[in-house]
Order: C-alpha cells, then sequence, then structure tokens
C-alpha cells in the first residue's frame, strides 16, 4: 500500500511538471508579441550598430608542426625535437600570442610609424566637452581639496612603453589563432579594415615564429655546448684525481704481506658452519638430559624412554622382569601372596629395578658427559671466530677503500665519455639546425570583408531579445495579481474548485441577458457548466447532501446573484423544488434577474409579520422556481440587515425552507463589504465561494476566506466565473485548460 502511494505521488509529480511545462509555453505563446516586438528592437539596435563599423577583411595562414628533424647526431634531448600532441600546440598558440613575437613583428613591419597601428599619430579627436575648461584658479582650488586629481608627472620611458604596449595591443586586438583538431596545424588568421595588412601580418607572425623557433634553437645549442665544455673539464680533473687515489691504495695492499682477505673470509665462513653445527648438538644434547632427569624423577616407565632401551644391560633387565612377572601371576593364584615363594619373587623383582634404575643414571650421566664436551668445543670455536672476524676486519680496511676507488672511477670515467659524446654531437649541430614549423598555407589578399560578425551579432542580438522578451513576459505575469486557472485558486486558497463557468461570446452581457441565454440554449457550454458545479456541490459531501447553500464572494461584482439564479434555476429544471433567497438587504439584486412583480412585499416585509410567506414569494412562470426577494424600497428601512440575519425569525424561516425544499440558495453580500454572510454561514450546509476569472485579486480572496473560516463557515469549494476560454486556455500555465471550443460539438450556442 505504502508503495503504491509513493508510486502515484511520483506519477502525479511527473504529470505536473508536464502541465508546468505546457503552461509556461502557453504563457508565452500568448505573450508572443511582446516578444517579437522585444527581438525586434535588439535586432535593429545590432544592425544599426553593425553598419556604422567599418568593413573587416581577415587573411589566414596554416603552419605545420612536427617536421622531422635531419639530424646527424642522437641531440634530441639538447636541441628538443620531439613530436607535438594536443597541449604542445596550445603551447604554440601561446607563443604566437606572446609580447615578445608580436614585438618582432612591430620592428619587422615598422608598425611604430603605422597610424593604424599606433594611437598616438593619429589626428585628435574632437570631444563634445572640448569647449568646457576650468579656470586655473578653479582647477587648482579643487586639485588641493581632493576633487581633482594633479597631472601626473611625465616620464619619457613610461610614456615610451607605454607608446609601445598600446601598439602591441593594437596588433594583437586583429589577431585569431585557432589549432585544427586532429591536426598539428595551427591556423593564424589577422583581421583588418585593410586587406593587404591583414594578409601582411598573417605572414610575417608565421614567418617571425619560424625564425624565432631556430633562433631559439641555435641559442640552446650554443649554451648547451659551452656548458658541456666546462663539465668536459671539470670530469676529466675528478677520474685523473681518482685514478691517482686507486693507485695509492694498490701500491700499499702489493706492499702488506700474510694471508688475503679471500682465504680468511672463506675460513670464517667455516668455522661459522661448524660453529652452527655445534651449537645445534648443545641443544639437543641438553633437551635430551632435561628430559631424561624428569623421566628418572617422575619414575617413569624405563621402558619407554627410547634412550633406556637403547642400553644392552637394561634391556636384559627388563627381560628378567618380564619373567619374574608372569611367574609372579602364576604363584600367587597357586599359593597367594603371603608365601614365601612369593615373597622371594618380589625381592627378586625389586633387586632387578634397582640395577634398571641405576644403570639409567649411567645412560643420563653418559648424555652429560656428551653435553659438556660440546659446550667446551662451541667456547673454542667462538674464540676462534672472534679471532678470524678480527683480522678479516683489519684486512679489509684497505680493500674497501680500494673498491670504492675503483667504482668511483669507473663512474668519473662513464660519465666523462658520455658528455665527451655529448660534447662532439652538440658541436656538430649548429650548421643542422631546421624549424619544426612550416607554412603550408601562406595567406592571400581577401577579397570580400567579412559577414559572420554581423551575421553573428544579428543571431546574438535576436537570441538576446527572445530571452528578454521571455523574462518580460514572465515579469508582467508575475505582476498581475489576479487568478486565471483552478490550481492557482486551490494553491492560493486551499480549496477544491468545484466548477468553471465560461462567459458567453457577447460582449457587454447584462445579467438580465445571461440568464434569457441561460434559458434559451438549455444545451450550451454554460448550461453544462452550471450542471457540473450542480453536480460536484451534491457529491461535495455524499452522505450528508447539502440543502441549504450559501453563495458569496470577497468585492461585488465577482458574478455572485447570477451564479446563485443559474444554479438554482438548473436544480429546478431537474425536478428538484427549489427556492432562492436574496439575503442582501443593502443593495439587492435578484429583483433585476427576473420578471417580476415589484409591488411585491419582500423578505423583510415577512421577517417583520407584515407579510405572509406566499405573499412575499415570487415565482417564474417558466420554471417554476420560488424566489424570495428583497426589495429595494425595504432596504430603506431601520431595520439592521445584521440584526434580521442573526435574529431567532431568521434561523427558524431556514429551517422551515430546509423541510420544504430539495435546495435552499442563499444570495448573500460580498464578505469582505459587510458582516452578514459570516452570520448567515452558521445556518447553512454549505458555503460556495466565488472567484472572477482574471479580475479576482489574491489578497482579498484570502482575506475573505480568512474572515469565513474564522467563524468556521462550511466551505464546500470555490467556482470561478465569466471566464474566456479563448485567453483561459493561453493562460493555463498549470496545464489547466478550458476545453469549450474543442468539444464545441457537444455544445448547442
Amino acid at each position: 500500500m505504502v508503495n503504491a502511494d509513493v508510486s502515484r505521488q511520483a506519477d502525479d509529480e511527473q504529470d505536473r511538471d508536464e502541465l508546468n511545462l505546457i503552461g509556461i509555453l502557453r504563457m508565452l505563446w500568448a505573450g508572443r508579441w511582446k516578444i517579437l516586438m522585444v527581438m525586434v528592437f535588439f535586432v535593429a539596435i545590432a544592425w544599426f550598430q553593425a553598419s556604422q563599423k567599418q568593413p573587416r577583411y581577415e587573411a589566414t595562414t596554416k603552419v605545420l608542426f612536427d617536421l622531422q628533424e635531419r639530424n646527424v647526431v642522437n641531440i634530441d634531448e639538447v636541441v628538443g625535437a620531439r613530436n607535438y600532441n594536443g597541449a604542445d600546440l596550445q603551447n604554440q598558440v601561446e607563443i604566437l600570442r606572446s609580447t615578445a613575437l608580436i614585438e618582432r613583428v612591430i620592428d619587422e613591419l615598422n608598425l611604430q610609424n603605422d597610424p593604424y597601428f599606433n594611437p598616438a599619430l593619429r589626428p585628435p579627436q574632437p570631444s563634445r566637452f572640448d569647449w568646457f575648461t576650468l579656470p586655473p584658479e578653479l582647477r587648482g582650488t579643487l586639485e588641493s581639496i581632493g576633487l581633482l586629481s594633479p597631472p601626473a608627472p611625465t616620464d619619457a620611458v613610461i610614456d615610451q612603453r607605454r607608446q609601445r604596449l598600446e601598439i602591441i595591443a593594437q596588433v594583437k586586438g586583429g589577431l585569431r589563432l585557432q589549432p585544427i583538431r586532429n591536426a598539428t596545424v595551427i591556423q593564424i588568421s589577422y583581421v583588418a579594415t585593410n586587406p593587404r595588412i591583414a594578409a601582411k601580418l598573417a605572414n610575417t607572425i608565421a614567418e617571425q615564429y619560424i625564425i624565432d623557433q631556430l633562433e631559439g634553437k641555435l641559442e640552446a645549442t650554443r649554451s648547451a655546448t659551452e656548458w658541456l665544455s666546462e663539465r668536459v673539464l671539470q670530469l676529466q680533473e675528478q677520474v685523473e684525481t681518482s685514478e691517482a687515489e686507486m693507485a695509492k691504495v694498490e701500491s700499499r695492499l702489493v706492499r702488506a704481506s700474510g694471508q688475503t682477505v679471500e682465504i680468511t673470509r672463506a675460513q670464517l665462513t667455516s668455522l661459522n658452519t661448524e660453529l652452527g653445527l655445534i651449537q645445534a648438538r648443545e641443544i639437543t644434547l641438553a633437551t635430551q638430559v632435561d628430559r631424561l632427569r624428569v623421566a628418572l624423577e617422575n619414575r617413569t616407565d624405563i621402558g619407554s624412554i627410547p634412550e633406556f632401551r637403547e642400553s644392552r644391560l637394561i634391556s636384559e633387565y627388563r627381560t628378567q622382569e618380564s619373567n619374574l612377572l608372569s611367574q609372579e601371576v602364576a604363584l600367587r593364584a597357586r599359593v597367594g601372596d603371603q608365601h614365601p615363594s612369593y615373597l622371594r619373587l618380589q625381592a627378586q623383582l625389586q633387586d632387578i629395578r634397582s640395577k634398571m634404575r641405576v644403570e639409567a643414571e649411567r645412560v643420563v650421566e653418559s648424555v652429560v658427559a656428551q653435553l659438556n664436551a660440546a659446550r667446551e668445543e662451541a667456547t673454542q670455536l667462538r674464540a676462534r671466530v672472534t679471532e678470524l672476524e678480527e683480522k678479516a676486519l683489519a684486512q679489509s680496511q684497505d680493500e674497501i677503500a680500494l673498491r670504492q676507488l675503483e667504482r668511483k672511477v669507473n663512474a668519473s670515467r662513464l660519465l666523462y665519455e658520455n658528455f665527451l659524446g655529448r660534447l662532439q654531437e652538440t658541436s656538430q649541430q649548429d650548421s643542422l639546425q631546421t624549424s619544426d614549423a612550416r607554412v603550408i598555407s601562406p595567406a592571400e589578399i581577401p577579397d570580400s570583408p567579412l559577414t559572420a560578425g554581423k551575421k553573428r551579432a544579428l543571431m546574438v542580438a535576436a537570441i538576446a531579445g527572445l530571452v528578454v522578451g521571455a523574462l518580460l513576459v514572465k515579469f508582467l505575469d508575475m505582476l498581475n495579481n489576479t487568478l486565471r486557472g483552478p490550481e492557482q485558486v486551490e494553491q492560493e486558497t486551499g480549496l477544491s474548485v468545484l466548477g468553471s463557468i465560461p462567459a458567453i461570446d457577447k460582449e457587454g452581457t447584462s445579467r438580465r441577458e445571461l440568464i434569457s441565454y441561460f434559458r434559451e440554449k438549455p444545451n450550451s457550454a454554460l448550461a453544462e457548466a452550471v450542471r457540473n458545479l450542480r453536480t460536484s456541490l451534491l457529491f461535495s459531501d455524499f452522505d450528508n447532501q447539502p440543502k441549504v447553500v450559501m453563495i458569496t464572494s470577497s468585492v461585488p461584482k465577482e458574478g455572485k446573484s447570477s451564479l446563485s439564479m443559474l444554479l438554482a434555476l438548473t436544480s429546478q429544471n431537474m425536478g428538484r423544488k427549489t427556492i432562492i433567497v436574496d439575503c442582501d438587504f443593502r443593495l439587492p439584486a435578484l429583483s433585476t434577474l427576473v420578471d417580476v412583480d415589484h409591488d411585491k412585499p419582500g423578505i423583510l416585509s415577512f421577517m417583520n409579520g407584515e407579510a405572509s410567506f406566499e405573499e412575499a414569494l415570487s415565482r417564474d412562470e417558466e420554471t417554476g422556481l420560488d424566489i424570495l426577494m428583497a426589495r429595494r424600497k425595504e432596504a430603506k428601512t431601520l431595520l439592521n440587515p445584521a440584526d434580521v440575519l442573526s435574529s431567532k425569525t431568521f434561523e427558524t424561516f431556514v429551517k422551515d425552507l430546509r423541510d420544504k425544499y430539495d435546495l435552499v440558495i442563499l444570495d448573500t453580500p460580498p464578505v469582505l463589504a459587510v458582516s452578514d454572510p459570516r452570520i448567515v454561514s452558521k445556518t447553512v450546509d454549505k458555503v460556495l465561494y466565488v472567484v472572477r476569472w482574471d479580475s479576482t485579486e489574491r489578497g482579498p480572496l484570502v482575506q475573505g476566506l480568512k474572515s469565513l473560516r474564522a467563524v468556521k463557515a462550511p466551505i464546500a469549494g470555490a467556482v470561478l466565473t465569466q471566464v474566456n476560454e479563448a485567453k483561459a486556455a493561453q493562460y493555463a500555465y498549470d496545464g489547466y485548460g478550458y476545453y469549450g471550443k474543442s468539444y464545441g460539438e457537444y455544445y448547442t450556442e
């Protein structure tokens, strides 16, 4: 059950998201003309700006990288010959954009003397404020109090560098660099108002880049040659010094006499092996002695110990003991355990066992002797090992020094030979340097100016206008404080919308004409909407269907009285005895909706006892609907409507109507205007709250419902009235649509 609820909730959220998207699209479609006007405005500005600019020309040259080095020696590590990848191409792009390379181009083409690139050479542009100058006295006063900054001191070097940086910025402003995807090619483009300048700049930048690359390689080669030369001399001195030290140590070893360190180490290894065996034997014997002594102390059966069983005497004693034990069993069975023969046999057994124990103790003493001999031998071997170790240590000092010197000499010689070879390679490289890049497509003078920039500007302006227009439509919609859909009403009030009553197509229709239209066209969309409302109202509480219904609104002119009459007529037409009572004593409206006798007394006359119920009651001749009206002439009496509606008489009156009629409709004044609706709500079964489409504001609606809820009025739900179906379909942001137009074939208009 829980999983089903979760699944249903997820489906509802998904549907709501889809409906919100559809609603947003409808909102944008409704404001399409505003969006279009904003787009046209933005595009017009962009077109005007683009038309004021001078035509620009773009020239492009392409440079290929990753050329094979024509090296006759392996010098890749020195000159950096390698394959280019994406990151390397990006590095080359940064080099092409670098200030150092741009300065080479400026010097090559003498651009500092070209007004196109040097702003200082251009004639000064007149300013709209040139006519206005401050008097020197006033300017000095403003500078002294800090309102104006004094002119900065001039510095020729700084001014020259600043001018140089402006030229660099001008050159960079037209440069476009683009690595071509999946290729080691960079596209160098230059954009300028003069096509010749564009082509010249693109080609010169590529040429200067290749020259700069060659010079960089030559400089790297020369620097490497100088460093290698110094390093080779240092390594040569190290090799000579190490060889001299090794010769001295070898001479000292030759003069030394006696046993060599290798023989000493061999003897030491042999003694260590022998010592290990003796120590193992010592441990074994010590363990054996402990085990045998424990066995004797615990008087363990001597025959169960392997060392004792190996003794010949003990074996013989065990044989004799076994024979005597056999005789003991037989003799005891024949003569008993107190017979002299049996006792002599016991004495013999005791003697045999004593001899076995004495022999076992001699076996233990023999093992102890072996243990002592092993310990003595181990002590002697340790002393010999110590002596040989001291001798080997003394003999190995010069040997260690010799080996260290030999390794040092070999390492120095190897490093020296390696650097010497690199020096020879580098010395031959100066005449073999080539660039890693070459121009594969030089720039040509362009024939036609760029149009992509203008098109791009217009496209960007159109997109910006679309976005701004959509935001404007959304902003205007947010400023609208009215309600245009059932879900908006439900979200704002928490009430269910029981029905939506469409407005008829005719503009300026009066309330009387609306009732006439309803009578004449019982199969119209309006009539069907009222019938749907009646059904929703009756089924709002299925177990206790409401009989007394109050209809009210927040403010006047919400369509409250018209809805009351339409709902009453619908109920009467469906065969349910219905009465509608006008409870708006101040501004009665029912009398303007139908043709009745205006001279008849009204509800106030009946409440005062001046007329009977039948005398005050009016009846619609066509449908038989009973109408109890409030007369304008009675509204001018001194009676307070609130006192009348809160009286016991009115409460009894409503109870009587409940018994006589199937449905009683009470048309009350607006909630925010007077307190009458709150008083009447205590006597009714349900309250219908009227909300006029695209007219009722959120604040009054919430405030009116709050006042009813304060007296615990039984509000059944809300009703949207005077709905413009065509516009409502456009403003249905929550996905709610009014389908009267789609289902028009079901209605007779």
